[in-house]
């Protein structure tokens, strides 16, 4: 009897419920974030117990309703492990990078928590000047720094607004070929413009970002959200037409307040680096294992005669999916590195994206690479499945 009141005073508490150092972790409700950066996540879990995040992009996680189906988040920071261990009051607490919405649980001790769902608030940079009479000229920047963000530039008039451009941020065209209308090469997530017949006097205009899911970026599935910029300018002129006619496309006229676009002698030249092939299909069936998932790869080659820190640059396919180089990598002179979609150890010359599912799409796809202020450097696009491969 003694050993069997043993068993029941250590495997339970008060009236049979189970005690609180048994008890599963959980996951407080993630703070809100509004463009690429760091979140922190908070639970709980058992006193000095080990901790690990389970993630996926929502794209990939938002049908999962239990922990189990989500994979242990890679650590891709060095300051930032996915793997912690609770305070002595059973407090846990993970540093994360969002550049996308995402699905989120925690296991320990072989529990889960609940999984949760944190979406991103698209951030952004929205100027607009006026040098002409009755013209403004604007600039949306959106971040994270994707393209197929929808775009729309509105004018306040009394107690309503007024359309004035509707677009989307610009970058190569995307799955099913919709090319934005003011592409131009180049992937800077912007969407910009010059409108004419603006009243003159004070005027308020506001860009509203990703109000709707968009086809191409399918901003809805990879759960990023609205949201609202608004600035003031004195327009010259006076009069105008209203404005009530947006243009028919995204207007390419560069703003004459623009900087001057000669770039530092330090910043590597577009071609510097490219795609030298791409394994979008990988060997064998798709059965979605880490080695079919790392038989996916891009290789990226450096062009120059020099050395190039690849530190916070980035690969990504058209809906946005993101690798980014965060810690110093060095590519020498005529060197070639390989970033392979699955998880595994990186070496000099191979980089791991820690994903656990395919990215690039063997139908037709584009990778876009940038450095870490987001100049764009090269594309690589495929528009049929092909051999499975591209040389670019």
């Amino acid at each position: 009897m003694g050993g069997a009141l043993g068993v029941l005073i250590a495997g339970t508490g008060a009236f049979g419920t189970a005690p609180a150092w048994a008890a599963a972790p959980t996951f407080d409700t993630p703070p809100s974030q509004t463009g690429y950066g760091t979140v922190t996540l908070t639970g709980t879990a058992t006193p000095n117990a080990s901790v690990t995040l389970r993630e996926a992009a929502y794209k990939w996680g938002k049908d999962a309703t239990s922990g189990a189906a989500l994979d242990p988040a890679t650590q891709f920071e060095g300051d930032m492990p996915t793997t912690v261990t609770a305070n002595a009051s059973g407090r846990w607490t993970i540093r994360r990078v969002m550049d996308s919405g995402f699905v989120w649980a925690v296991s320990s001790g072989g529990e889960y928590s609940r999984v949760v769902q944190a979406p991103l608030k698209v951030g952004a940079t929205f100027t607009i000047t006026s040098s002409a009479n009755n013209s403004v000229t604007f600039n949306v920047h959106t971040s994270p720094d994707q393209p197929y963000f929808p775009v729309r530039v509105e004018r306040q008039s009394g107690g309503s607004w007024v359309q004035i451009a509707a677009g989307v941020t610009d970058g190569p065209a995307g799955e099913g070929g919709a090319t934005p209308p003011n592409d131009d090469g180049d992937t800077n997530a912007e969407f910009q413009g010059t409108v004419t017949d603006q009243p003159g006097g004070q005027q308020t205009y506001r860009a509203v970002i990703a109000e709707t899911g968009n086809a191409a970026y399918a901003s809805a599935e990879n759960l990023i959200t609205s949201n609202t910029y608004t600035q003031s300018v004195n327009v010259g002129g006076t009069g105008g037409g209203g404005g009530t006619t947006p243009p028919t496309t995204n207007p390419t006229t560069p703003p004459t307040t623009k900087p001057p676009t000669t770039p530092p002698s330090t910043t590597p030249a577009v071609g510097s680096i490219q795609f030298t092939r791409i394994q979008y299909n990988a060997a064998g069936v798709d059965k979605k294992t880490n080695k079919s998932i790392n038989g996916e790869y891009a290789r990226l080659t450096n062009k120059t005669s020099k050395t190039i820190n690849l530190k916070g640059w980035t690969v990504r396919d058209a809906a946005g999916n993101l690798y980014r180089f965060t810690t110093s990598y060095t590519l020498g002179a005529g060197k070639s590195v390989v970033v392979r979609t699955g998880k595994g150890t990186n070496t000099t010359a191979t980089r791991y994206w820690g994903k656990s599912n395919h990215v690039w799409n063997n139908s037709g796809d584009t990778a876009s690479l940038r450095t870490a202020e987001g100049k764009s450097i090269d594309t690589c696009k495929w528009t049929t499945a092909g051999r499975g491969y591209t040389n670019c």
